[in-house]
């Protein structure tokens, strides 16, 4: 996008160097003899010149529509450039954002494991002295899985925010 603006500012100078005239000098120089003896000598040099003066005076109104049409051009490249910087802050704030978001749930997955551990210890000692069925032993056991699951999950998806901050900022592309 930031090349495609440079570009159609470069169209208006183009199109504003069409109101001043343009000078075009050419030039031949050639040798001509019968006997290729006399190919240098000064009386077969033949040089030849041509000069060229284009210039739109009288289409000014074209060239003033050409102007306009390539500023219209760079206005719009300009808008194009300034979406495509608005869209990659904003891929950038919602990798960062999910990037805290995953990494906050993976800390509560990580402090719930710790008190479902706890509480499945305790459960299993009430088991031992008889104060509870195994069952509810259990229960406990499914629940710490459940919780260990859950933070794989939470692991996973910090990983994948991770690496969607670092393509946000322009990261993992090849030139």
């Amino acid at each position: 996008a930031e090349r495609t603006v440079a570009a159609s500012n470069a169209r208006i100078g183009q199109a504003l160097a069409e109101y001043y005239p343009k000078l075009s000098i050419s030039g031949i120089a050639g040798s001509q003899a019968l006997a290729p003896a006399h190919l240098f000598e000064q009386q077969g040099f033949q040089p030849i010149s041509v000069v060229g003066l284009r210039w739109r005076l009288f289409d000014f109104g074209a060239v003033a529509a050409e102007v306009k049409r390539a500023r219209g051009a760079n206005a719009e490249a300009l808008i194009q450039y300034q979406s495509s910087v608005l869209h990659a802050a904003e891929d950038v704030e919602d990798a960062f954002s999910l990037l805290v978001q995953s990494e906050n749930r993976r800390n509560e997955i990580v402090r719930e494991i710790a008190e479902l551990q706890r509480v499945r210890d305790l459960s299993e000692q009430s088991y031992a002295a008889g104060v509870i069925a195994l069952t509810d032993v259990l229960d406990a056991d499914r629940q710490l899985l459940a919780a260990k699951d859950d933070l794989a999950v939470a692991r996973e998806t910090a990983a994948r925010a991770a690496v969607g901050s670092y393509r946000a900022l322009g990261g993992g592309w090849l030139p």
